[in-house]
């Protein structure tokens, strides 16, 4: 097994500067939340299926005016001390966002999708919600598979206006139709069925 050296951050905490020196090929996730490096594990294989079978149904129901990428930088906090850099499982952002240019600024998002994995429960849950709706990223909607919850269901959230916090607006076992944030209409079997 091979160790993972990173550069130490000149501070207290990693600037975004420093963050986006890290190599693009590290063989770990790297996130900075709040000016702190979180390593995570790669998806298992599963999980990349379904991200990967999703993104292109919800590519195909896209406008033009939308791109659809899986585990791409999002720009949530641009704080000097305390920056936060996440890449979400799948990311709907603007076609006014130039693709060879990372991270995509939270402002540019209207939609990020987790595929819950048993390593990221927690996080995928109640954490990094927490994050998206704080950038002012419209939609969330979280993909419970068979591994971490009885059955595969997506959960479809937006922000509530008055609270600034996501409120559930369905439950999707067998497909998933929405207007918002555009018109889609998918069925899910294909996405879960290994």
């Amino acid at each position: 097994m091979h160790a993972l050296t990173l550069p130490l951050p000149a501070g207290d905490t990693w600037t975004r500067a420093e963050f986006e020196a890290l190599p693009e090929d590290l063989p770990a996730r790297v996130s900075l939340i709040h000016g702190h490096l979180v390593v995570g594990l790669r998806p298992r294989p599963i999980h990349q299926r379904i991200v990967r079978r999703l993104a292109t149904r919800v590519e195909e129901a896209a406008p033009a005016a939308w791109h659809v990428d899986t585990g791409v930088d999002v720009l949530l906090d641009d704080d000097e001390t305390e920056p936060v850099e996440m890449a979400p499982d799948i990311v709907v952002y603007s076609t006014d966002h130039d693709p060879y240019e990372r991270p995509i600024p939270a402002g540019l998002v209207t939609l990020v999708i987790e595929v819950v994995s048993p390593s990221t429960k927690r996080k995928d849950r109640r954490a990094h919600p927490e994050l998206y709706a704080e950038a002012g990223i419209r939609h969330f909607w979280r993909v419970e598979t068979n591994q971490t919850a009885p059955a595969f269901a997506i959960y479809t959230y937006e922000i509530d206006d008055a609270t600034g916090r996501y409120v559930a607006t369905g439950l999707h076992h067998d497909r998933l139709s929405a207007t918002s944030p555009f018109d889609l209409d998918i069925e899910l079997k294909p996405v879960r069925d290994h």
